[in-house]
């Protein structure tokens, strides 16, 4: 098995993430694959390719393989998109296609929260990870995703990863599960009214990141300019495999935050409260 290493080198990214890495006491040199479970998100079963950016590519003897996203890759839960094509850009729907992703921190190196791939058909699959930091200047190549092609090629893409304008991925201690990873789901700008708000929820065992059910994400948006929060919200409660989905009221546009404690059988667990700044418009 070969592997081949693509991609650019991160860019200068805030001295804020590196407070994260000494949070993280599961960082090792050697990391194991994620942790998968059988359940995978469906809903989105088409992409427009088109509006996808292209990050990486790289061309084999009969294949060519490519990393999309939406946007940016910033600290926070994301989607890419990994294309499979033949040479003249004719989509492969019959690759065997596996991956994982790995922080390489130069000394050391950890995992990150992903889930099982979900092909889309026409050689497109779509990779769910959550970036719990950026990448970093001078500490090792950053965020790698590694793919295995047809169980004999081992590609390695490096990841452009910044720091998230506002946060969306926040460690907490909690009672029983140690360290966990709230990620919100919320776009760092949205309008106002009620909608749904929703989040994943990770804990950190050893090397690797599996999804955390059974507790209740309790929710309170508050306006700081105004000093009043909002009625109608509901607490985002577990939809299996990690994903939670409440519902928030944003009364008037203006800076917001959202405040979040984790409970588990009616009791708080979470060690503290995390804040989630939002910006309606």
């Amino acid at each position: 098995m070969k592997t081949f290493y693509f991609g650019k080198t991160p860019m200068l990214f805030s001295i804020v993430a590196m407070a994260l890495v000494y949070s993280l006491t599961g960082c090792g040199n050697n990391t194991q694959n994620q942790k998968k479970e059988e359940t995978v998100d469906t809903e989105e079963t088409s992409v427009d390719i088109s509006a996808l950016t292209k990050i990486a590519d790289t061309t084999l003897t009969d294949k060519k393989i490519s990393v999309l996203v939406k946007d940016s890759l910033t600290s926070k839960n994301e989607m890419l998109y990994i294309q499979v094509t033949d040479l003249e850009g004719n989509p492969v729907t019959n690759a065997n296609l596996d991956y994982n992703v790995i922080m390489d921190m130069g000394m050391m190196s950890h995992g990150g929260p992903y889930y099982p791939l979900v092909d889309l058909g026409d050689g497109l699959y779509k990779a769910e990870v959550v970036f719990i930091m950026a990448n970093m200047k001078d500490m090792g190549k950053g965020w790698i995703l590694n793919t295995i092609l047809n169980k004999t090629d081992s590609l390695s893409f490096l990841l452009p990863v910044s720091e998230a304008k506002y946060a969306r991925t926040i460690p907490v201690g909690t009672k029983e599960d140690g360290r966990v990873f709230v990620s919100l789901l919320l776009p760092s700008e949205v309008k106002t009214g009620s909608q749904p708000i929703d989040f994943t929820l990770h804990r950190m065992e050893h090397e690797v990141f599996p999804p955390l059910d059974n507790y209740t994400v309790e929710i309170e948006p508050f306006m700081p300019d105004m000093g009043h929060g909002s009625p109608d919200n509901k607490a985002a409660v577990g939809k299996g495999n990690g994903r939670y989905s409440g519902i928030v009221n944003f009364t008037m546009k203006g800076p917001w935050t959202i405040k979040v404690n984790l409970f588990k059988k009616g009791e708080k667990v979470s060690q503290e409260e995390l804040v989630f700044p939002v910006e309606v418009k």
